[in-house]
């Protein structure tokens, strides 16, 4: 009896770990959208951001007020970790304006180790030798594609050092919404996200002094696309929080630069070279088989 009740445990714990993976990876390629649909924009990365928090949050607070399930804790609790999404967001837009797609997406590639670090010190999760080792092919591959691509036209260092700066803000944006999520549920935590967000880039971008409302309707419809395509993708990702580790939903990250790099290739006439598709080879093959481990066992 003892056994059958520690076998159903375990097969419970497997099909969460399943779920958070599939959301994940859903949730990181919605989101790989935004380094393309803002790379030709007219107005400024920042505005954009401010427009994408503010959208979101439109849409949400409707849902919960509706479901009347949001609360000023909810509100209150969501305060730092909507101040991280905010000001990555707002970094990674800019970056995605200077610099080529791939390059801005290094966010993803070096996010991991954060993730992982803060993963194992305040969420005490196991990282075996295993993890290690995959992640670190993954990374690797993640590595060689953004090195790899022509950035020709498009490779402003500028770009590339507020890509890595938000990286921090990026991670803390998940360890620190990890732990809200333990006792908020989703849909109110990402409506209190994108109002702390919001209010940040309200701020920024009045003090940047830059245009706010777009002039033409393409960016008005870059606007919608980038506040609901990605906006969804991290209501995903904050679903699966509670169900796949955090060192593993980081490492999935790694997905983010070769969808971007594809769609870059597809949508915005990037070249795509034969070592970036080594290192996507590299990226796809460790992930599959880090994912297909953790979802088989607990």
């Amino acid at each position: 009896m003892a056994n059958e009740q520690v076998s159903a445990t375990g097969d419970a714990d497997v099909r969460l770990v399943r779920k958070g993976i599939a959301s994940s990876a859903a949730g990181f390629w919605l989101v790989s959208l935004s380094p393309v649909i803002v790379a030709g924009a007219g107005i400024h990365g920042i505005s954009l951001a401010f427009w994408r928090s503010w959208v979101g949050f439109v849409v949400l607070a409707t849902i919960v007020m509706t479901r009347k399930t949001m609360t000023w804790e909810a509100v209150r609790r969501t305060a730092p970790v909507g101040l991280c999404f905010g000001a990555s967001i707002g970094l990674f837009f800019w970056a995605a304006q200077l610099t080529s797609v791939a390059n801005a997406s290094l966010i993803t590639v070096l996010q991991p180790l954060v993730m992982m670090v803060g993963a194992r010190f305040m969420f005490a999760e196991v990282v075996t030798r295993r993890d290690v080792f995959w992640s670190a092919i993954a990374i690797t591959g993640a590595v060689t594609l953004v090195l790899a691509g022509d950035s020709s036209g498009t490779g402003d260092i500028r770009g590339d050092l507020l890509a890595g700066g938000s990286v921090i803000v990026g991670a803390g944006y998940f360890i620190f919404g990890k732990r809200v999520l333990e006792t908020v549920e989703v849909m109110p935590f990402m409506t209190g996200v994108f109002l702390w967000a919001g209010l940040l880039l309200t701020v920024v971008v009045i003090v940047s002094g830059e245009r706010i409302p777009p002039d033409t309707g393409a960016d008005w419809l870059r606007i919608l696309a980038v506040g609901l395509a990605p906006g969804l993708g991290h209501v995903l990702l904050n679903f699966a929080q509670n169900k796949a580790p955090l060192n593993l939903i980081g490492v999935v990250q790694l997905l983010v630069p070769v969808n971007a790099t594809l769609m870059a290739y597809f949508f915005l006439d990037q070249s795509v070279t034969g070592l970036q598709l080594v290192g996507m080879a590299l990226v796809i093959g460790a992930l599959t088989t880090q994912a297909t481990r953790r979802a088989t066992s607990t």
